[in-house]
């Protein structure tokens, strides 16, 4: 460690292992908030009580301006579950720029066989283009 050029590889690796162990497991990530939001709104009538409390003690009801019964309804489930929803959204924001999927929906990441597929687009356009000559030099010797 006495080496300065050791010490900078060493930062330079760990900073790059360090994202490429965010970008793996990002979309693990949003699987598992996607997983567990699915599970409390399955749970919404067993603890319906408890997230009543939850969102009254944190005051959000009182900012949205929301009043939910003590027996669950179907407006109070669907409240609910668009709070789970919200805050799933909200807390998935920040791991976006490092999933693979949600990269390749953007574009942002070509798929590994786009190269191979632009070959072949290339070989296409090329036959188009040859027959175009021939057919064209044939409509030529026609006229002539």
């Amino acid at each position: 460690m006495e080496s300065p050029i050791l010490v900078a590889i060493l930062v330079f690796v760990s900073i790059y292992a360090a994202f490429l162990l965010i970008r793996l497991f990002a979309d693990f990530f949003l699987v598992g908030i996607a997983l567990v939001s699915a599970v409390l709104a399955y749970n919404i009538h067993s603890y319906y009580p408890d997230f009543v409390m939850i969102l009254q003690e944190s005051s959000l009801l009182n900012v949205l301006e929301l009043t939910l019964p003590d027996q669950p309804n179907s407006w109070a489930i669907f409240i609910i579950a668009s709070l789970i929803v919200v805050g799933a959204v909200l807390i998935s924001i920040p791991i976006l720029p490092f999933s693979a999927t949600y990269r390749h929906m953007l574009g942002v990441d070509n798929p590994a066989f786009a190269k191979k597929e632009s070959k072949v687009r290339g070989w296409i356009a090329e036959e188009v283009e040859r027959r175009f000559r021939e057919r064209e030099q044939q409509l030529r010797e026609k006229n002539e």
